[in-house]
């Protein structure tokens, strides 16, 4: 099942997938730069009609792509939504399984699932600043095959080290086709992690110095300083607090195995980066 998001998607994907041998439905398939089906980015509360399509005929597999379809957000035989970090890591284990210490690039962004499953499966984990052209260009530099972002891109680089959506599809059902397995039990064999964000307002002329004085804070723990300042916690939980590089505000994502420690991070961080902010 493919939502194309009447963009370009819907000319290229359904035809791969049937010379894959898929039976392909599609929905949102017209062209149309008006966007009439639903917003071009593949947000989880934006794909209800394809959830409930995919149940009511039956597909195995619906994924969503954004409006120059180079990202993908699975949907599985249940309906279930999956946010682009846990379909990242059925690939990397596939990957992995065959390719044995190979390199894995991902932004500090990425849930932990990510760090779990490479160093499961035995991989090297590169972290880079967010964006994609960064990932892009360290996979380049590195020589590696394989990097992915949390909003459903991923960089297959035998194919090209660029993010796209065709191409992580394909992955995903060479996994379920390889394994025999259902996309939910693929996922379900994965560490489970709940994912909460936030922001705080900050004008762009303090920003540096509230990074500054949030380094002095918590220089002693478990930290990247990447891109920001990410924080890792002994119960598996974390939270990355980075300056936005296009609004005045402080963005914080935080995640833990379970909802409540997660939004209790992003409500501790907010508060203190919020106090911290007064003094400067």
């Amino acid at each position: 099942m493919v939502d194309s998001a009447n963009s370009v998607g819907g000319l290229t994907a359904p035809s791969l997938l049937r010379e894959l041998g898929c039976k392909v439905t599609t929905i949102n398939a017209n062209i149309d730069g008006t966007f009439p089906g639903r917003l071009p980015e593949p947000r989880p509360e934006d794909l209800n009609d394809l959830s409930a399509t995919v149940k009511a005929i039956g597909a195995d597999l619906g994924v969503a792509f954004d409006g120059d379809a180079d990202r993908s957000i699975f949907v599985d035989e249940n309906g279930v939504i999956y946010w682009g970090d846990k379909t990242f890591a059925v690939v990397i284990k596939q990957y992995l399984m065959k390719n044995p210490g190979a390199k894995i690039v991902t932004p500090v962004s990425s849930s932990t699932l990510i760090k779990d499953t490479v160093e499961a499966y035995k991989g090297e984990l590169i972290w880079t600043k967010v964006g994609s052209v960064t990932v892009s260009q360290k996979m380049k530099e590195l020589n590696a095959k394989l990097g992915g972002e949390e909003n459903g891109g991923i960089f297959y680089g035998p194919h090209q080290a660029v993010r796209d959506g065709a191409m992580t599809t394909a992955l995903i059902l060479n996994t379920m086709a390889e394994t025999g397995e259902s996309l939910s039990k693929l996922v379900a064999e994965q560490p489970q992690y709940f994912i909460e964000k936030g922001k705080i307002d900050c004008p762009e002329e303090k920003k540096q110095e509230l990074l500054q004085k949030l380094y002095e804070q918590v220089k002693d723990e478990n930290i990247s300083t990447i891109d920001g300042v990410k924080i890792w916690f002994s119960d598996s939980s974390a939270i990355l607090i980075r300056p936005s590089g296009t609004e005045p505000v402080f963005r914080l994502y935080a995640e833990a195995k379970n909802q409540e420690k997660a939004l209790k991070l992003v409500k501790d961080y907010s508060s203190r980066l919020e106090k911290t902010l007064k003094t400067i």
